[in-house]
């Protein structure tokens, strides 16, 4: 599959890391859980896709169905949405040959990306499969000739046509093509039981139960098969560190490791009634990354968000900072001296103890919420078991910082640096809340919370949000329209239909709403 000398294959490689880092962040945050809906539906055609895929998606391109028909329901709801509705019936239904194609391959299409082919050169090529399990056979051999498709040597008695490296095969109602003669006979292979299809692989079952079955569209990612390309990576790395900067080469095995242990992750996008819903699944080895110093957050029901005011245009509620923090410094001070000496030394500068200081600082609950007006501001809201001592720890932090930084901004640029003076830690006496940005008004009670705010209220209830999360993050599309027009800003047509978009996440899956209408 890696047919190349490995400097052309860094945009790949880069690209690799960079997806194998969300999906990583992803099941960190999420956690394993346990299986629910199941999107069996649009996952049919992985029994078309060998097993050792690094990525699978699969679209619903039924327009009579439910979903699609929930999809133009929902897109009548935003100006413009209907006539670009109608222009697209009018596309697929014009007569032209990419409608008749679209038109023989029916509603279900999925795509399995088994691989990137470098042979050709610096340029890469997809190594994939494509299934349509809806089909029309007559209509679609007939569109098939006419783009120069030509038969070929059956596969196993299955008849193919086949165009330059491109081959297809229709057998009834469904149709394997592959971006190689050899990719089509693994597809077939898998399709007859002897060889392991993605279908059966006991991690995208576990995956993509989690998700919704009425989904318009469904993605998996295998990140465990993709550790093998964060291992290449670090063979174009130096092995040694520099600057006292910690070994790179020792930072990727552990973002390999950890890849390992994550065994798939899953996305799903289903049109509502109210608004639109995607859906984040994951199926990872939670043990095993705990010993790699990923904490997998448990549920909670926050209370901190009664400490955010009626006005704000958004939020992020979170929780135990502190003790994430430590655990992954833990293991990279254990893998590196240079990260334990750096830790020192930091603490060596500022006074504050990472342990005993600092991490308890950053426990408990937490929210980033951003206030809108002619000055934005913003802060992080913290609320540790002893507010006091809590504020002091970062007051003394942010002090030495600000002198750190400002000092090294001077140095950079000959530009004005930013007013660091602006950030401030903040609590009320007798208070639960340490406010550390430049809005010290967040320490306080406020008159009227957001929990208050019906707009809220009803958004939530459209999406459904749960009592306990891992995580909570909330966009006031309200808000920000008010502020937008306070400043004599235009806002698109499409974006006055948003209500506003709250996203959250529960063991075993993220959901992210977008209230339109």
């Amino acid at each position: 599959m890696y047919d190349q000398p490995m400097p052309q294959r860094r945009p790949i490689i880069l690209l690799s890391i960079v997806t194998a880092a969300l999906a990583f962040a992803a099941i960190a945050a999420f956690g394993s859980g346990n299986a629910s809906a199941g999107a069996e539906e649009r996952a049919k055609g992985a029994v078309a896709v060998p097993a050792t895929a690094l990525a699978y998606a699969s679209v619903n391109t039924d327009r009579s169905g439910a979903p699609w028909q929930a999809l133009e329901a929902l897109a009548a709801k935003v100006p413009g949405g209907a006539e670009a509705v109608a222009t697209l019936n009018g596309r697929l239904s014009d007569g032209s040959d990419q409608a008749k194609v679209m038109q023989a391959l029916g509603g279900d299409l999925s795509v399995g990306l088994l691989g990137i082919d470098l042979s050709g050169g610096a340029t890469p090529s997809a190594n994939a499969v494509i299934i349509a399990t809806a089909a029309d056979s007559a209509a679609l051999t007939s569109e098939l000739t006419k783009a120069g498709f030509v038969p070929g040597p059956d596969i196993k008695g299955q008849p193919v046509w086949e165009r330059g490296a491109f081959a297809v095969t229709v057998n009834g109602a469904t149709a394997i093509a592959g971006t190689s003669r050899s990719t089509l006979q693994s597809a077939l292979d898998a399709q007859a039981g002897v060889a392991p299809a993605l279908a059966d692989d006991p991690a995208f079952q576990a995956t993509v139960a989690k998700l919704p079955n009425d989904s318009l569209a469904v993605a998996y990612l295998a990140p465990a098969r993709i550790a093998g390309l964060v291992e290449l990576a670090s063979g174009l790395l130096p092995k040694s560190s520099a600057n006292g900067m910690p070994d790179p080469t020792q930072a990727l095995a552990q973002l390999s490791a950890t890849l390992q242990n994550v065994r798939g992750l899953g996305l799903a996008v289903v049109a509502e009634q109210s608004g639109l819903r995607v859906v984040a699944a994951g199926d990872a080895d939670e043990a095993a990354l705990n010993k790699l110093g990923a904490r997998i957050p448990t549920a909670y029901a926050p209370t901190i968000t009664n400490q955010i005011p009626v006005d704000a245009i958004g939020f992020g509620a979170f929780r135990d900072l502190g003790p994430s923090l430590l655990a992954a410094l833990d293991v990279a001070a254990a893998q590196s001296p240079e990260v334990a000496e750096q830790i020192s030394m930091v603490e060596t500068l500022t006074g504050v103890s990472l342990r005993d200081g600092l991490i308890p600082a950053l426990s408990g609950e937490h929210a980033v919420v951003a206030l809108g007006g002619d000055k934005p501001a913003g802060a992080l809201l913290l609320a540790p078991q002893d507010p006091t001592a809590a504020a002091a720890t970062l007051g003394k932090a942010l002090t030495q910082a600000k002198q750190l930084g400002t000092g090294l901004l001077d140095q950079a640029t000959t530009k004005p640096a930013p007013d660091l003076n602006k950030l401030a830690v903040t609590v009320q006496p007798g208070g639960s809340i340490v406010a550390v940005g430049t809005a010290p008004q967040l320490a306080a009670t406020p008159s009227a919370s957001i929990t208050s705010s019906a707009g809220y209220q009803a958004i939530i209830d459209q999406a459904g949000l749960p009592q306990n999360v891992t995580g909570l993050a909330y966009i006031n599309a309200a808000q920000l329209r008010a502020m937008a027009t306070a400043k004599g800003e235009n806002i698109p047509p499409a974006a006055r239909a948003i209500n506003g978009v709250v996203a959250w996440g529960t063991p075993g899956a993220a959901t992210l709403f977008i209230s339109i209408g």
